[in-house]
């Protein structure tokens, strides 16, 4: 089974997956390290921010469930009983508590905070939470528009349609008996957004994931761009050439499906265009698709997308302001570009000291000091990130190798242009020497936990024990890790399963340490390679990072007298560094 979509987990949640595709989805989210911590994300992101895509993407008939739900007397529901807990540990939020969260509590929190309600119905329940007044559940539900300014999920492909930039397009083919549909393009020099449905013979919307389409490493391309010639365009190849030999032809294209059936496919253009200037004034879209699901066929399609209003209305401003830091790290903001759906900063960064990997972060701030924007390093732990109003969901090509270092693109999501903005730099992150070492006696473990501690850093490992209340696992199954395979199926790992949890220390920037610095060996100095690492749950407290996970080693037959841990590097965040400067003054 390919790796967890946010699609499938709408899907499961709202109990849409046929029985043997739960169990292959619950089987996965129990044994896939990665697809742990994006759900861990996801959450987190439902508990921590109002989401304003929820507001136009609930259906009239997901309002009346949510509504039917409730005590005709809301005020209790806004006054919790006790509150949700704040730690994310993916396993203990079960998902059956997920599902009542994620419908009831966002869709509520979204109402009541953006005063844009989904209709008279509900708005009619949220008045009632102030007034502690009964209201009437049979009252009539008004229809939600299919305009995709209304369902859009992205607050900014949803604000340049609302603009005037959606071009309404209305074609279909058909081919055993499924009908696939372009309705709406919302295109600009950044990226596009095809709003489309797959419905069967009788128009009932089909649960095709296109995100698993995609993946397929034999998938022929499903989306073909090309400009009014018919020429071909390719986006620049990836700055990782490893990467590039395993990417597959649509995986840059990234799919959502909303509450009405409607499908949302959307990719970056950023990367065809090193030249705004150059991007053709009509770009063709070419669909040729010859598999929905399981179902063969030939479904081809070609759309024309009208980009000459979306160029015009695209503004680059130059800023070439020049800052290095203490620790050696050489910003250069380049400039900063307005788009209908967008914003892009684009900044050259390079060391001036050694090769020592280094990051940083930083704000976009008005004239108040309002944060209208901040980007953080992507290895920042999600509860730690400090990124806001960020472009999420693509595959934004985000940087590019130059001679002396590289080129970072960042993408925001819509601001306004007539506001003066500065660029405020917050945190740099470098790589620094460290001294981590941890020797575990196997036999010993077994009973006793072993801590070891390096500049703060502080990890227990211990004896590794599965969890009474694990809440998604696939039945049948005891202690041990699965691998799953393509079918659905599992095969049983065998290695050596340990526990830890850690605390890094306050200098410590809050980054995943496991993977890029941990090295295992035994007691003769064999090297295990082969490690897998489950992190259960994160926080983040006082400014440092706390761990709670596993880690697993294959091949590990016979088992060694001990196991050793180092890290000879670990990354250092320096906080609140010093530079601020204006990038657009006031108009």
């Amino acid at each position: 089974m390919k790796c967890l979509t946010q699609e499938k987990l709408i899907a499961y949640m709202e109990d849409r997956l046929s029985a043997v595709n739960k169990q292959k989805l619950e089987s996965h989210l129990d044994h896939c390290s990665f697809c742990q911590k994006q759900l861990e994300q996801w959450i987190d992101h439902l508990e921590e921010t109002v989401d304003t895509s929820w507001e136009n993407s609930l259906s009239e008939d997901l309002d009346q469930k949510i509504i039917s739900t409730l005590s005709p007397h809301p005020v209790r529901v806004l006054n919790r009983a006790k509150p949700i807990p704040t730690t994310s540990l993916w396993k203990k939020r079960s998902i059956t508590i997920m599902k009542r969260m994620t419908f009831a509590a966002a869709a509520l929190t979204v109402a009541v905070s953006s005063g844009m309600l989904i209709s008279p119905t509900f708005a009619s329940y949220v008045s009632a939470a102030f007034t502690s007044s009964p209201i009437d559940k049979s009252a009539p539900v008004a229809s939600v528009s299919q305009d995709i300014w209304q369902m859009a999920s992205d607050i900014g492909i949803r604000k340049a349609a609302q603009n005037g930039f959606a071009q309404p397009v209305y074609e279909s083919t058909t081919d055993q008996g499924i009908t696939f549909e372009i309705k709406e393009v919302v295109a600009d020099p950044l990226r596009i957004s095809i709003l489309a449905s797959v419905k069967d013979e009788n128009g009932k919307p089909l649960e095709i994931f296109w995100q698993d389409m995609f993946a397929r490493t034999d998938q022929e391309p499903i989306f073909t761009i090309k400009d009014k010639q018919g020429n071909i365009l390719l986006p620049a190849h990836p700055s990782d050439t490893r990467k590039e030999s395993i990417r597959t032809p649509n995986e840059d294209w990234d799919s959502a499906r909303n509450t009405d059936g409607f499908l949302f496919l959307n990719r970056e253009l950023r990367s065809y265009f090193d030249d705004l200037s150059k991007i053709p004034d009509e770009l063709l879209i070419e669909f040729h698709i010859k598999k929905m699901d399981d179902t063969k066929g030939n479904w081809k399609l070609t759309v024309p997308v009208d980009m000459k209003k979306a160029k015009a209305a695209t503004k680059t401003h130059e800023i070439n302001k020049s800052y290095t830091t203490a620790q050696g790290l050489k910003l250069d903001v380049k400039q900063i570009t307005f788009a209908p759906s967008g914003v892009e900063m684009v900044i050259d960064r390079s060391n001036t000291e050694n090769n020592r990997r280094k990051d940083y972060s930083y704000e976009l701030v008005d004239d108040r000091g309002t944060v209208l924007g901040a980007w953080d390093s992507k290895e920042m732990m999600g509860k730690a990130s400090k990124q806001r109003n960020v472009i999420d969901r693509l595959k934004w090509r985000h940087s590019l190798p130059m001679e002396n270092g590289s080129r970072d693109f960042h993408y925001f999501q819509p601001i306004d242009e007539s506001t003066p903005i500065s660029f405020r730099l917050g945190s740099v992150y470098t790589e620094e020497s460290a001294a981590f070492r941890a020797t575990l006696d196997l036999d010993r473990i077994e009973k006793a936990p072993v801590t070891a501690e390096d500049q703060g850093d502080r990890f227990t490992f211990k004896k590794y024990v599965k969890e009474d209340n694990r809440v998604v696992d696939a039945e049948g199954f005891d202690d041990g890790v699965y691998s799953v395979n393509a079918d659905g199926t599992t095969t049983k790992l065998e290695g050596y399963h340990l526990a830890f949890e850690g605390t890094l220390g306050e200098e410590a920037a809050a980054m995943f340490p496991f993977r890029a610095y941990w090295s295992i060996k035994d007691e003769n100095g064999k090297k295990y390679d082969d490690v897998q690492y489950y992190i259960e749950q994160t926080d983040y407290k006082n400014g440092r990072a706390q761990f709670t996970g596993s880690l697993f080693v294959q091949n590990i037959e016979p088992l060694p007298k001990q196991l050793i841990i180092t890290a000879a590097k670990r990354m250092v965040e320096h906080r609140n560094v010093d530079w601020e400067v204006p990038i657009l003054s006031e108009k």
